[in-house]
């Protein structure tokens, strides 16, 4: 049996005048070979310079056994943080840590992860002399493998390691894979060999691909945790991403995921999240690479729009530039599509609304912290094409109509099992015929605002999916922040009580393909109440927080204060901690306001503590505005809110600078 050893010491050699290949922020990767069969990422900071992170990848078709080895004498023990401690016996030696085991995994030529497995492992020694371990390798696999060094003066990193805060145990979720995460070592689920993918094997090629918007939310909450936690390790895994990010930066200035095709495609919503990671970390420190790469995007963003009869509109991904693109993607794919004209647009362009508000907003945040007004024409027309779609009203009656039966395949499935026969074969016909011929009614009448609030996702397309009215709404919010004197209100006024009326928390939570419109509409939610103070937005976002712990999903990032688009570099306050876990909660604080919402999703009563990060004083209101004094308690299923204006403050609307006016 071929065999062959790896010094886990050799990893953190770094070659004598390599340059980093990128650097920003104190951060800097290197790229090295240690032998012709493996590669290493080397990560290093300037602010913790023995705090080292290397990537290792193996070639495939190397060796049948490899084997590990550390010199010295060292303990394995299982860490706080997630993954396994190798922990040395003398005090000057360094610790290891190793966040996930090493895995097995099948590439593709572009990048895309084709399949993974777990490794076998044939032989673990701890002797006085060395740490061992064998590891049994399959052919046509690579082998991929992150650790951790940390040695002197990375104590502070390392006793990071050793404890966990309530908000370090909570699950956060990343809709752009749908699944949730626990950091820190939950970080390298996605962050594979140096670059941000998804963490699941996504329909319709089943594979896995580079994820910008994994990337953000992974980034949102390490800013959240670093914060509350004061922890420097989420300080370095947040560079780390912010690196992943302008690694995966093609020389065109785009983010190409190849989520559908072979022909590695970009996707603009993944493409913007990326800018708005950069952005977010321009924010905080001028930066000359990361304003150079936020350039460079901006410039290739706007090769992907299409002159509307309302407007420029941002288009929802490259393939939409040509019928030939949207034939290829019918074929890997088995989506069909129909060319047409709607509102003057190109055949190709399927109108989506949520990429065209976020471009938007990625492009005004840039406009914003960077100065660079080149594409204020540009955003003044998408700005018109936005408001132009968002007001059609045409054919009411017909849509009322429409609309009163598709609602009937929107109820939860016990409100569904109540209805008359007659309605449940109504119902059926809907799901059946209806559904799938909505585009043909919406390319005559175009609209997307629909009678009694729901908001749909795009004009062209063939397929029919309400799913994404939480998308729609967090992002005509998100818009709404930027520009306030856009008047939306209404729309989203009956947007919420459309998902109340029809109790759509319970019907997304009861589908495992839907489950992640629950936690986007909690992350609606949130900009709602960073916008507006009243009440009653408190309470829909303390119930949809409730369902989605109850359905098993973890929270958005953005509960923890972390948001650059939500709450200024300026206003950003730690979020506390509770004693006990099982309390969710939210920071809402921002500039002039003090705001902690406390929600429990069990069934019992649990008192309030905090472990770190108190904020007093705070008035502390229940859910039916009585004050509470302490000890505070929140009762089973309920939740609290304390606010306090910050001394010398006065509330104002988060991020609402000048901006260009559409016309």
């Amino acid at each position: 049996m071929q065999k062959n050893e790896i010094s886990l010491e050799a990893m953190f050699a770094l070659p004598a005048e390599l340059d980093a290949c990128h650097a920003v922020f104190g951060a800097r990767r290197y790229r090295f070979n240690i032998s012709p069969e493996v590669e290493v990422l080397l990560d290093r900071f300037d602010e913790h310079p023995q705090a080292v992170c290397a990537f290792m990848r193996l070639k495939p078709e190397t060796y049948r056994t490899l084997r590990l080895r550390l010199a010295g004498e060292y303990g394995l023990d299982s860490s706080t943080a997630g993954g396994w401690l190798i922990r040395p016996s003398r005090p000057t030696a360094p610790a290891y840590w190793i966040p996930v085991p090493p895995i097995l995994r099948r590439l593709d030529e572009q990048g895309h992860i084709l399949a993974e497995q777990n490794i076998s492992l044939s032989g673990l020694s701890l002797s006085g002399e060395a740490w061992v371990a064998d590891i049994e390798l399959p052919s046509e696999w690579h082998l991929d493998m992150v650790i951790w060094r940390l040695q002197g003066p990375a104590a502070e990193v390392h006793e990071g390691l050793s404890t966990a805060l309530a908000v370090e145990r909570q699950d956060y979720y990343l809709w752009g894979s749908k699944t949730s995460v626990r950091l820190p070592a939950g970080l390298y689920r996605f962050l594979v060999h140096g670059q941000v993918y998804t963490d699941d094997f996504v329909w319709p090629r089943r594979w896995k691909f580079h994820s910008e918007l994994d990337a953000h939310g992974l980034y949102t909450a390490l800013t959240g945790l670093e914060a509350a936690t004061g922890k420097p390790l989420y300080g370095l895994l947040r560079r780390q991403v912010l690196l992943s990010v302008l690694v995966a930066q093609a020389e065109d200035g785009g983010w190409h995921q190849g989520e559908w095709t072979d022909l590695m495609e970009v996707h603009l919503r993944l493409h913007n999240a990326a800018m708005l990671i950069l952005e977010a970390a321009l924010e905080e420190s001028g930066d000359d690479t990361l304003q150079k790469a936020l350039a460079r995007a901006i410039d290739f963003l706007l090769q992907y729009t299409d002159q509307t009869g309302i407007g420029l509109w941002f288009l929802h991904d490259s393939l939409e530039t040509s019928p030939e693109n949207m034939e290829i993607m019918r074929e890997q794919t088995r989506t069909p599509w129909i060319p047409s004209r709607t509102l003057g647009k190109s055949p190709c362009n399927k109108l989506i609304l949520n990429t065209h508000l976020d471009a938007i907003v990625a492009l005004e945040r840039y406009r914003r912290i960077t100065g660079d007004d080149r594409h204020a024409e540009a955003l003044i027309s998408a700005r018109n094409a936005a408001r132009s779609l968002l007001n059609l009203r045409p054919a009411e009656l017909i849509y009322q109509g429409l609309y009163k039966v598709i609602e009937l395949t929107l109820l939860p499935k016990e409100r569904a099992m109540r209805l008359p026969l007659f309605l449940r074969a109504v119902k059926r016909l809907t799901w059946m015929y209806l559904l799938p011929n909505m585009h043909r009614f919406k390319r005559i009448w175009p609209r997307l605002v629909m009678p009694g609030g729901l908001i749909e996702r795009h004009i062209a397309p063939l397929h029919f999916d309400l799913n994404y009215h939480p998308v729609n709404v967090m992002d005509i919010l998100r818009y709404q922040r930027l520009f306030p004197s856009e008047d939306f209100h209404e729309l989203v006024d009956n947007a919420i009580a459309a998902v109340k009326r029809l109790d759509l928390l319970q019907y997304w939570s009861e589908s495992k393909q839907r489950q992640f419109a629950v936690v986007v509409w909690t992350e609606a939610l949130y900009h709602l109440c960073t916008l507006n103070p009243d009440i009653s937005h408190r309470e829909h976002l303390a119930a949809a927080m409730i369902c989605a712990a109850r359905t098993g999903l973890g929270l958005p990032p953005v509960i923890l204060g972390g948001d650059a688009e939500a709450i200024a570099v300026s206003a950003r306050s730690p979020c506390p901690s509770p004693s006990d876990g099982r309390l969710c909660v939210v920071n809402l604080t921002r500039q002039g306001l003090a705001e902690i919402l406390v929600v429990n999703p069990h069934e019992i009563d649990l008192e309030l503590a905090w472990e770190r990060g108190a904020l007093d004083p705070l008035t502390w209101l229940d859910q039916d505005g009585a004050r509470l004094d302490p000890p505070l308690r929140v009762r089973a299923g309920g939740w609290i809110l304390g606010r306090a204006p910050t001394p010398g403050s006065t509330v104002t609307q988060v991020n609402s600078e000048p901006s260009i006016e559409a016309q």
